[in-house]
């Protein structure tokens, strides 16, 4: 290769990390599953409520295409673009071309050159509690996850419809028990409506936000709720 054509080549290279809101490539690196969050391409996929929304979409309708997903999540295709080929680049998820014979696109870019597909259902076991990195930025996405929904859920609705109430409590043994258990319940209630959504293979749009807390604290506790509206 001549030195003209290596700079053309290192050029364009470089314009196509600059220009990440590009659509993914036809045939995107095919990186390993993350075991943890404590690898740093792991946790700067999950560490973003935007794409764990993409990634939950992704699960919920394999084969979805970027236009679907865009139409959904209400986001526009450069900035959707941008966290799936980060989505891609950790292993999360993999894009392949679309197999339907009547597609209106046979170029390798844009919305319907690709569709999308989860390595898993789930998160590998561990995922989010392997070594003390890992739990301390599971922190950080549920402290982000629930403070963020807990605003779209009240800014989304009438104040008149709004119960929202924040305490520390001292609990007894026997009350953290009951607690945990209401709580299990809530997690039934919610794997089955998870199961029942992916069961149809479309996203849907979400009906209402359910956000739970229950961990242990040091320190002295406040006298009254946090906060409420």
């Amino acid at each position: 290769m001549s030195k003209k054509k290596r700079g053309a080549s290192d050029g364009r290279a470089g314009r196509d990390q600059i220009k990440s809101s590009r659509a993914p490539s036809v045939r995107p690196p095919q990186a390993a599953v993350p075991a943890s969050i404590s690898d740093d391409t792991a946790w700067h996929a999950v560490r973003s409520p935007l794409r764990l929304q993409i990634l939950e979409a992704i699960r919920a309708a394999p084969g979805i295409d970027a236009r679907a997903l865009s139409a959904a999540l209400n986001t526009s295709a450069p900035r959707l673009y941008y966290h799936i080929n980060i989505l891609l680049q950790s292993g999360l998820i993999v894009g392949s071309e679309r197999k339907d014979s009547d597609s209106r696109r046979e170029t390798t870019r844009g919305p319907e050159a690709l569709v999308y597909r989860a390595r898993a259902a789930n998160f590998p076991d561990g995922f989010f509690t392997k070594g003390e990195e890992s739990l301390r930025r599971r922190e950080a996405i549920v402290r982000e996850l629930f403070e963020g929904g807990m605003s779209k859920a009240i800014s989304s609705i009438s104040e008149q419809d709004v119960h929202l109430t924040v305490r520390r409590e001292h609990l007894s043994d026997a009350e953290a028990a009951r607690v945990k258990s209401l709580l299990s319940q809530v997690e039934s209630i919610l794997s089955s409506a998870r199961a029942r959504r992916h069961a149809e293979s479309k996203v849907l749009p979400a009906t209402h936000f359910v956000g739970c807390a229950f961990c242990d604290l040091d320190g002295e506790l406040p006298d009254g709720p946090l906060g409420s509206a």
